[in-house]
């Protein structure tokens, strides 16, 4: 499934969207994150986490295929 169709879902609610949206990106916030104080490590990844969620639910789709 595309990021936009997941984008679009997760705009209507549908948690399992939101979840695999944050799935994909899991990796990569992990590989960032290995560069951080192991203290504080979680606690940024949940504000990323958090503010993917909130980028998520703003971002418009109106010029989008």
């Amino acid at each position: 499934m595309s990021l936009l169709t997941l984008v679009k879902r997760a705009q209507n609610n549908d948690e399992s969207a939101m979840v695999e949206i944050i799935e994909r990106f899991e990796p990569k916030i992990r590989k960032s994150l290995k560069f951080t104080d192991i203290g504080v490590r979680e606690d940024i990844r949940q504000e990323i986490v958090f503010r993917m969620i909130r980028a998520v639910k703003t971002y418009s789709t109106k010029n989008c295929l």
